[in-house]
């Protein structure tokens, strides 16, 4: 089940990143502005209670009187929310802003900072402005009216959101540093891929609130997608968070981890639908999306209570729910914030939280694999003195029993080459044990590079050496004798002290005269000596 999650989960985010590129590609929002660039270069706030409002059936129009300005440049500035403008000078519509004509896709201009530089005239009149919700039944409040230099405006928003932006963009940064890693040691299995999970979940988080911020709207303006992308990360949140934290109980696998998931994969499936089809977009079904979300919460918080009553109050697990009673609490006060101000203004405090937790949760699943690596190494380096043998590092005696294994290896079509090393003893007798060691290591080299590029290579001790060749052949054999034979010749050019000779012989296994591999190690060993006693004669 488990997989066919994670590839309908695949298939629906790919889904939404080319429904993301096609939308940032080929939707604008339409901007109409009737005004020459003059203004004034003071910075006055507007207060909403200067402003007569008349507000029915999800229009909002105002009054806003300007006066009070001199200078050059003059911007009124104000954000909407999900809301068509028009901005009016008596009966003179000035500036307007909605989506494109073209935008089949969606119904929204998204949030909007609408900058209007006003010409000289303006000052002491009244501007008219009126807004259009776009969606029915849902409403905002009134929008905070400045009137300035625009430069100023910014710094202010820059202020006031700059730090959970920030904080934003290294939860994304984390996020990726823990894919990156799982990606960079796919390999190594004592690496855990949870951390794919919690990086997913980072960097979904911290895409929701830098996309949710003002400045994101004002760094990339005229975008519809950027409104959305917030709704996009929070629908994809909900299976790596439940993934997640079912792999960190001992209770994985059970079926109630994989409810949420599938009501999180059918909201995400009929919200693609509904947004293609221009029936209702993402911000419409936000209760949909929230309500998946906070079951998933729920379903964790079940699951650990019952990891508590069958495991204790375990370190892994007190860690884990602490830092998701802040993240809990963080996502609650987000909320409250965005709705109590008709989703104007939106706290950091999940952001923090999550970024603090996604690091402490990093951390200690690095140390845990860290030492699984450390155990695995300690173990791979007792295996290698186990099964290699110490001169030459190749593979020994119990390298070569474990390796044919009649009950484990089928025989069929294995070769196995014999080597001998000729004059190992009168080198030792003549030149010392030191020099022998030589010979044999010079040897081991010359045969990994031979038969070792056809098949495993064994010191079985002494002089002796074999090579398990699987679906080998006596032609291939035969090329490596050659290679063998040519690179020994040309050693024993070079060398002013060890003079190299390596006797071989090789044979196919038979099942007609063959009980094992070591049958036909026997018949590879006689021809061997056979090759031996040849070499002796040409040698004389």
């Amino acid at each position: 089940m488990e997989k066919l999650l994670h590839g309908t989960y695949v298939v629906i985010l790919l889904v939404m990143a080319a429904l993301t590129f096609h939308y940032f590609v080929g939707y604008r929002d339409r901007t109409d502005v009737h005004l020459p660039k003059l203004g004034s270069e003071e910075l006055i706030d507007l207060e909403n209670e200067t402003i007569l409002t008349d507000g029915a059936n999800g229009v909002w129009s105002a009054e806003i009187p300007i006066q009070g300005v001199t200078g050059k440049y003059c911007h009124l500035i104000f954000y909407s929310i999900h809301q068509l403008v028009e901005v009016y000078q008596g009966d003179k519509l000035i500036y307007s802003m909605g989506p494109s004509p073209k935008n089949s896709f969606a119904k929204t201009p998204g949030c909007v900072w609408n900058d209007i530089l006003l010409t000289e005239d303006v000052n002491g009149t009244s501007l008219f402005v009126k807004l259009t919700c776009v969606y029915p039944h849902v409403a905002y409040d009134v929008p905070e009216f400045y009137l300035g230099e625009k430069g100023s405006i910014l710094i202010r928003f820059l202020d006031k959101e700059l730090f959970s932006v920030i904080i934003s963009l290294c939860l994304i940064g984390v996020g990726l540093v823990l894919m990156g890693y799982v990606f960079y040691n796919r390999k190594n299995s004592e690496v855990d891929k949870n951390l794919i999970l919690l990086g997913g979940l980072a960097s979904l988080v911290g895409a929701w609130r830098v996309f949710d911020s003002s400045l994101a709207k004002i760094f990339l303006p005229g975008l519809p997608i950027v409104s959305l992308i917030p709704f996009m990360a929070m629908m994809m949140a909900v299976i790596p968070l439940v993934l997640f934290m079912m792999n960190m109980y001992n209770s994985k696998g059970s079926k109630i981890w994989y409810v949420p998931c599938w009501v999180s994969i059918f909201v995400s499936g009929l919200s693609l639908f509904l947004q293609y089809f221009h029936l209702a977009d993402f911000r419409q079904i936000m209760l949909p999306i929230l309500l998946t979300l906070i079951f998933a919460i729920l379903v964790i918080a079940v699951m650990a209570f019952l990891e508590f009553r069958r495991n204790g109050w375990n370190a892994r697990l007190r860690s884990n729910l602490l830092g998701m009673a802040v993240v809990a609490l963080g996502v609650l006060l987000d909320v409250m914030t965005y709705y109590r101000s008709g989703g104007r203004h939106v706290t950091s405090f999940v952001i923090l939280g999550f970024l603090l937790y996604a690091i402490a949760m990093g951390l200690s699943i690095f140390k845990e694999s860290g030492a699984l690596i450390t155990a695995g190494k300690g173990a791979q380096s007792m295996e290698t003195l186990a099964y290699h043998d110490k001169l030459t590092g190749l593979f020994n005696r119990a390298a070569f029993i474990m390796d044919t294994d009649p009950y484990v290896v089928d025989p069929e079509n294995f070769v196995v080459a014999v080597l001998d090393l000729n004059n190992l003893k009168y080198c030792n007798d003549n030149l010392g044990h030191e020099m022998g060691d030589k010979y044999i290591r010079d040897s081991a080299e010359i045969i990994r590079n031979t038969f070792g590029t056809i098949g495993n290579c064994y010191r079985m001790g002494g002089d002796e050496f074999y090579c398990l060749i699987p679906q080998g052949g006596k032609a291939s054999c035969r090329e490596q004798q050659s290679a063998m034979e040519r690179m020994v010749d040309e050693y024993n050019a070079k060398s002013q002290d060890v003079t190299i000779a390596i006797a071989c012989g090789f044979a196919r296994y038979d099942n007609r005269i063959d009980y094992d591999l070591n049958s036909t190690a026997k018949r590879a060993d006689q021809l061997m000596y056979q090759n031996k006693e040849e070499m002796k004669k040409h040698a004389n």
